[in-house]
């Protein structure tokens, strides 16, 4: 699911996966258009406003956080919930994306969310990504 958000971040072009042990698996495919920029761009807007005034409040953090909240219902437990998206939403040039899936969490925007704006102030921090 970060890819999906990686995908639309990147006007559509979807990246190459790789778990981030180490730098040392570099990508050398480039991304591949899978959706026209113009319908990347309107899920973009639609993700932004799901944590502007949406389910996904509780994920704004110190960039512009595009985001999807969702839950995975079970038959015998609480629900699981996730949060999708990226950071920074707009025209920076280096961004992030993310999927937080909290088991038993029950809701995407109250137990997800939360987490992932943790994780994009972390970044900012870091100096991985530019407010």
């Amino acid at each position: 699911m970060a890819r999906v958000a990686a995908t639309v971040a990147n006007n559509g072009a979807m990246p190459q996966g790789r778990w981030l042990a180490d730098e040392n698996n570099g990508r050398v495919t480039p991304p591949a258009v899978i959706l026209p920029p113009d319908a990347a761009a309107t899920l973009g807007r639609y993700m932004r406003e799901v944590v502007t005034g949406g389910t996904g409040r509780r994920g704004a953090a110190t960039v512009a956080v595009a985001g999807k909240t969702g839950t995975a219902e079970l038959a015998d437990a609480p629900s699981h919930a996730w949060f999708i998206g990226f950071a920074p939403y707009g025209g920076a040039a280096r961004k992030i994306a993310f999927s937080v899936l909290v088991e038993n969490g029950v809701y995407g925007g109250t137990a997800a969310a939360p987490a992932a704006s943790e994780i994009v102030n972390l970044a900012v921090k870091m100096g991985l990504i530019q407010p």
